[in-house]
């Protein structure tokens, strides 16, 4: 073998063993994320069950009264859907985590009517914004009537889902979080526009807020629990459907954009038909 020769398998080698220490450090970077990632969501959960079961207990032994009563039922229904929420996040963080593509999930595409979805999600989280006085609601006067796109049915309802659950948290009492939608005929797609008043976005965290496990000073000051996965996970699914997730703020208005082509996915759906 010649000395070139020689000096070529020794930069090879010296390449794979580059790649192979990047590729380690990668992994234990994940596992480390994967690790914190859950003793968040373990942490988080305690608080929603505990106080589930903390009402019950009180309705089980008659401690409230009637009137009462129905304020409680909300607040356990609450509660619950924080814990569902952070149950489907985690099963869609463990996935990413893995590098499992999100359309390798095998959900079916299907024709999803936007503000249908909206009313449901809607009424799922606005007892979670009734202690702080939020109103949560889709704006009929500044949403197109029949939005439907082609997508992943559960997957898009996961993405409004961490939205306004981070509208919640870190809305301002008092104040209203709201819908929009317009059909984009230029680009044949939908957008969503979801606005509320509360904390702003300082300019360098507009795009920063999709990163994972990104959360700025000003939200833990705020809301001091969070897993800062919600909008990554998001984005990620916004992605995969050939759409795009957008963050904006004017003062006091945070504005969060949703862009979903109506027939990006058309001929994905016929190949899997």
């Amino acid at each position: 073998m010649s000395e070139a020769e020689i000096t070529k398998l020794k930069l090879e080698i010296a390449g794979l063993k580059s790649e192979n220490t990047q590729l380690r450090e990668k992994i234990a970077g994940v596992e480390k994320g994967r690790e914190e990632y859950l003793q968040n969501v373990s942490h988080q959960l305690v608080a929603p069950l505990n106080a589930m079961k903390w009402h019950i207990e009180n309705l089980r032994e008659a401690r409230v009264s009637v009137t009462r009563a129905k304020k409680v039922l909300s607040s356990i229904y609450a509660q619950a859907t924080i814990a569902v929420h952070l149950a489907k996040n985690f099963k869609l963080m463990s996935n990413l985590e893995a590098d499992h593509a999100l359309h390798k999930l095998k959900e079916p595409l299907q024709d999803v009517n936007l503000r249908s979805l909206l009313v449901n999600l809607v009424n799922d989280f606005q007892p979670l914004a009734w202690d702080k006085n939020i109103k949560i609601y889709v704006d009929d006067n500044r949403f197109d009537k029949e939005p439907s796109v082609l997508a992943m049915k559960p997957l898009i309802s996961q993405v409004f889902s961490n939205i306004i659950e981070n509208a919640v948290k870190y809305s301002d009492s008092d104040t209203n979080i709201q819908f929009r939608g317009q059909y984009l005929q230029a680009s044949d797609s939908f957008s969503v526009s979801i606005i509320n008043s509360g904390i702003n976005l300082d300019p360098e965290h507009s795009s920063k807020v999709f990163d994972r496990g990104f959360r700025s000073a000003k939200a833990i000051q705020k809301y001091p629990a969070g897993t800062g996965f919600g909008l990554y996970i998001a984005k990620r699914i916004v992605e995969i459907h050939e759409g795009t997730i957008k963050a904006s703020t004017d003062k006091r208005m945070v504005v969060f954009e949703v862009i979903l082509p109506v027939k990006a996915l058309e001929g994905k759906a016929r190949l899997r038909g």
